[in-house]
């Protein structure tokens, strides 16, 4: 059985917003080739930064990818696994947030949810195996996908579920 956390990722969307994003650069009057290769850079950062996350039959599996770039892929038995700990930080955005973002920051949360939801977020699942080796699992903001993702995990290793909860004062 493979499973891939939620929200699966879609490699296609991905490359077709990429696309739409590089779009223009060639087009901008009066900008050198330099300009333009940097120009690529936010791009890259805002499509290609992402968390796969899978149960390959006994396994669980993750890598992180920035800019398309992978990460060491990370593994490890579902059977080592001792606990899965949830951490709780804070949920909603602080004064520092609204008064540089305002509005924009609910449009760039949905954005970035969808997008990169393993740059950050209040909700982590973490896997601790018998050893204390420590794998993060999925990370966001959305309930719906942390209450989905953790209902797979603990029912794939049969481990406890431990949480804590972080203060952000």
């Amino acid at each position: 059985m493979n499973r891939e956390l939620v929200p699966k990722t879609d490699q296609r969307i991905r490359i077709m917003l990429l696309a739409l994003f590089l779009l223009p650069i060639p087009f901008l009057p009066g900008v050198n080739l330099l300009i333009g290769l940097l120009s690529c850079g936010l791009p890259l950062i805002f499509t290609g930064t992402y968390r796969v996350s899978r149960i390959v039959e006994t396994t669980f599996e993750t890598r992180f990818y920035l800019a398309f770039i992978p990460f060491p892929l990370k593994k490890c038995k579902l059977a080592t696994v001792g606990y899965v700990e949830t951490t709780y930080g804070n949920a909603s955005p602080g004064m520092w947030t609204f008064i540089l973002f305002g509005p924009l920051q609910f449009v760039m949360g949905w954005v970035f949810d969808y997008l990169i939801p393993s740059l950050g977020g209040p909700y982590e699942i973490w896997l601790v195996t018998a050893k204390g080796r420590e794998i993060i699992a999925w990370q966001g903001h959305n309930q719906q996908y942390f209450d989905a993702n953790l209902e797979l995990l603990q029912s794939q290793t049969g481990a406890e579920i431990r949480s804590r909860t972080i203060s952000m004062s």
